[in-house]
């Protein structure tokens, strides 16, 4: 979206990772890259940020959720409650936030897309994973009902983008396994 003239506003927890990509896309793409750290988790500091762009940059006319955590090395009965909860407030409820804080300025000039990055852990659950696809499961239903408002309201003009990538191989997702080595060995 840089290469086409988009200006790019980044958001991002951890303020110094933050800052080393917007000053890569600054010099690879020679586009305007406005960094602002923020934890999506945290409603009132959603709406803080939002508002501090909507004043310094102006009206998102994309907005990409793409912010996720997963712990992976637990089993559901074992996972501590504070994690379980940050989960649940990443993944899910934090599109709720982002949406609340830009959808508005895109149903009025009916001009925007929303897009929704889950993983296909919103669609087929994974062993090991509970909290993660339950959270996946609730950003791409959250996701499905404002397309089907946006569609009732006819605001043809704001589009929708669900994206459910397999797990990546990163940091992320260690310890995460998908299937059992040799689970059919003696079976086929």
């Amino acid at each position: 979206m840089g290469r086409l003239g988009a200006t790019l506003i980044l958001w991002d927890v951890n303020w110094e990772a933050l800052e080393k990509t917007a000053k890569e896309l600054r010099s690879a793409l020679d586009v305007r890259v406005y960094a602002y750290a923020c934890d999506c988790s945290r409603r009132t500091e959603v709406y803080k940020v939002a508002d501090m762009v909507k004043r310094e940059v102006g009206d998102v006319s994309i907005l990409v959720n793409n912010a996720g955590v997963v712990t992976g090395k637990y089993s559901f009965t074992e996972a501590p409650d504070n994690l379980v909860d940050r989960t649940l407030r990443v993944n899910a409820a934090a599109h709720f936030w982002t949406y609340k804080a830009f959808l508005p300025a895109m149903v009025s000039r009916n001009h925007g897309h929303l897009v929704c990055v889950a993983c296909h852990g919103g669609l087929v659950a994974m062993n090991g994973l509970a909290d993660y696809c339950a959270s996946k499961f609730a950003a791409v239903g959250f996701a499905e009902s404002i397309a089907l408002e946006l569609l009732v309201l006819k605001k043809e003009g704001v589009k929708t983008t669900i994206v459910c990538p397999y797990l990546i191989n990163t940091t992320m997702f260690g310890g995460c396994q998908t299937k059992q080595e040799n689970c059919c060995k003696d079976d086929c």
